[in-house]
């Protein structure tokens, strides 16, 4: 599993006062407790289930979740799965979790002296595409000599996105997560066949971008670490998402992986680069993908013992 496991069980509701409620457990009767209001009324109820004065009415049965913490305690809380957190605390809660997941994030450079030549030269090719007036504004930003300026308007000019369209060597994710999927490893094991086809390339590197849509937009992934659970941070991901990477392909593969933390357009990014010098890669031990152009194919058959004759260094299985 990617969250640490968390023990699931009923409370009846017994009473409260200001500050608590008090809970029975159904699967041990003797065993009474209490949980503060506010982690209660975090979540909400069905009308049912509560009076007239917005508290839960006693003889109520509610799921609970525990949850060990630190210093060996467990934290008791209602299963948002189930009763789901109110949409101001949501909100209150993504934003809390995306400012602490931006500390010490290094803004990704995207404009460079060599972005800006390339995006002159565009602008040049198809000059006579724009009026005069807007080639004489042209030429005046550019002569400020300003470098974010200067690639700034003319990506606007060009209608150009910061990023290029995915090709052989770049592709873009929206997210880790695919919300249509129940199983979160699902989402990142698609990620891995993407880094296995820029491996098992012509070139044998590539770069996977996630937080950017197919389009180029930036989307970010800062609210995939809510659905991920509390206090799942860059590197416990870094090192669960790696952990996986390892067991699904090789560790020569990790090895040559590297992942970084972006910061752009208030967003939150992650890129992760495979500049690989092993052996042909199977994932799991048995599939091989091979990145063509801007897609990941799956070799079978004939194609893979193809593929793999045609390398001259001696294949490497991994099994898992």
């Amino acid at each position: 599993m990617i969250i640490n496991e968390n023990f699931n069980f009923k409370g009846i509701v017994t009473g409260h006062n200001e500050l608590f409620y008090q809970f029975r457990s159904k699967q041990m009767p003797e065993n009474v407790f209490t949980i503060p209001i506010k982690v209660i009324h975090y979540c909400e109820f069905p009308n049912e289930m509560k009076d007239e004065n917005g508290f839960l009415k006693n003889g109520v049965e509610i799921l609970l979740h525990e949850k060990p913490v630190s210093n060996g305690r467990t934290y008791l809380y209602p299963c948002h799965e189930i009763y789901p957190p109110k949409k101001e605390n949501l909100t209150n809660d993504k934003r809390v979790s995306i400012s602490n997941l931006k500390e010490n994030v290094v803004p990704l450079k995207v404009n460079t002296p060599e972005v800006l030549e390339a995006l002159r030269d565009e602008f040049c090719e198809h000059g006579d595409r724009f009026s005069m007036q807007i080639r004489k504004k042209t030429m005046g930003v550019l002569s400020k000599g300003n470098l974010d300026e200067s690639c700034d308007y003319l990506r606007r000019l060009l209608n150009k996105s910061i990023f290029p369209q995915e090709n052989g060597q770049i592709e873009y994710k929206s997210s880790f997560l695919n919300p249509r999927e129940t199983d979160k490893n699902y989402q990142l094991r698609e990620l891995v066949k993407v880094l296995v086809g820029f491996a098992n390339s012509d070139t044998h590197r590539g770069t996977l971008i996630v937080g950017v849509t197919d389009n180029q937009e930036v989307c970010g992934v800062e609210n995939d670490f809510v659905q991920f659970g509390e206090q799942f941070n860059r590197e416990k991901f870094t090192a669960m998402f790696m952990n996986l990477y390892k067991q699904l392909t090789s560790g020569q593969l990790m090895m040559d992986t590297h992942l970084e933390w972006n910061e752009i357009e208030n967003h939150l990014i992650c890129r992760i680069s495979v500049d690989y010098h092993g052996d042909v890669v199977l994932m799991n031990g048995t599939n091989l993908y091979v990145r063509k152009e801007s897609g990941n194919h799956l070799l079978k058959g004939v194609d893979m013992l193809a593929f793999i004759r045609q390398r001259e260094s001696p294949m490497n299985l991994n099994e898992v």
